[in-house]
């Protein structure tokens, strides 16, 4: 099992944000990160996995904007599990926003799962002074956009789009086939076929259906579907 690090967390997070047009900063006046753009601060604190120390940090950050965000690793449980919802009841009672890392993808994704309402907690506004003065004193470029909230992409899903791109390039593949890659995971995902995204050709051999080709083309979706093209297109490329 794959030990991850509260600083593996970092770049993605800090690539994420820089792209939504923030100045981003680590380990300012004792935030894991913290970010500006036109006088927006945003705050995140880092974690391994969920618990009340980061629920603590977080509410201790509230005194700073209300625009506080957790982040913790995608989990790899479906996201419908009792726990990860407990845990999202939890921080929109608090008022936090969480954000997650596909720290188990190479495309190491990061996903806006909450958005942080405007909190009651009074604001200490010195302390919001120095940590903006900080980052100003740190200050590159700042690009123009927003934050906006995207959709989970989980691991299983990801599976199902790598997956899609592999029938969208080759356009049948039998089980066998899978199997013979060492991709045993989407050979066990292609035979159950929850969502309808392919269709059985014959026993054992699967297209994408008019569903899955509809849905590979989703925006939220443009990311993770260009990596797994591109990854087909290079093993193509190892074959010529």
């Amino acid at each position: 099992m794959t030990e991850f690090k509260e600083t593996d967390l970092y770049e993605p997070i800090r690539a994420f944000l820089e792209e939504e047009g923030y100045q981003v900063q680590a380990e300012v006046k004792h935030c894991d990160i913290a970010a500006e753009k036109n006088g927006r601060l945003v705050v995140v604190e880092l974690k391994r996995a969920f618990g009340l120390k980061l629920v603590y940090q977080g509410l201790e950050r509230q005194s700073l904007t209300d625009e506080v965000f957790v982040a913790i690793p995608r989990p790899k449980k479906g996201a419908r599990e009792k726990a990860w919802q407990d845990m999202l009841r939890l921080l929109k009672r608090l008022e936090l926003g969480l954000l997650t890392v596909a720290l188990d993808s190479p495309l190491k994704t990061v996903d806006v799962v909450l958005t942080p309402a405007d909190s009651m907690i009074r604001k200490n506004k010195r302390k919001k002074e120095r940590l903006q003065a900080e980052l100003e004193g740190r200050q590159l470029d700042a690009n123009i956009g927003g934050m906006t909230r995207r959709k989970i992409i989980t691991a299983y899903r990801e599976r199902v789009i790598r997956l899609a791109c592999i029938l969208e390039r080759e356009g049948e593949i039998s089980l066998a086939e899978l199997r013979a890659r060492g991709l045993e995971e989407l050979a066990a995902l292609l035979s159950r076929n929850y969502e309808k995204w392919f269709v059985r050709v014959e026993k054992g051999v699967y297209a994408l259906s008019e569903k899955g080709k509809t849905e590979l083309k989703r925006a939220d979706y443009a990311k993770v579907a260009a990596y797994y093209r591109q990854e087909q297109l290079g093993r193509n490329e190892e074959t010529i």
